[in-house]
């Protein structure tokens, strides 16, 4: 919440180092001082936020294409899996055949 407070350009001229000095005061200005370095205070607490909040969504981006990813990959090793087996299969037959005709023969 920004307040309307007299000194605010002085305030930002200075920097948080000498307006905290400033806020020691017991006077109006010191109290101007106080409001000044809260509300300093409570933007850098929304930018950090806003950054936290950046950073999770890219989190849940990322994540989200991994497991799309990982999704297609099982998909494609599935396909692996069912071809592997005809070809045991195909294997076996041709064994099978293979060792019939050596018998008959």
């Amino acid at each position: 919440m920004v307040r309307d407070l007299l000194h605010r350009a002085a305030f930002e001229n200075k920097g948080e180092t000498q307006v905290r000095v400033m806020a020691q005061r017991q006077d109006a200005i010191g109290r101007e001082a106080v409001a000044w370095l809260e509300e300093q205070k409570a933007l850098r607490e929304a930018e950090a936020a806003k950054l936290r909040d950046a950073r999770e969504e890219e989190t849940l981006q990322l994540a989200r294409q991994a497991n799309d990813i990982a999704e297609r990959s099982a998909a494609s090793a599935e396909k692996s899996m069912k071809a592997a087996r005809i070809s045991i299969a195909i294997a076996v037959i041709s064994a099978l055949i293979a060792g019939a005709s050596l018998i008959l023969t």
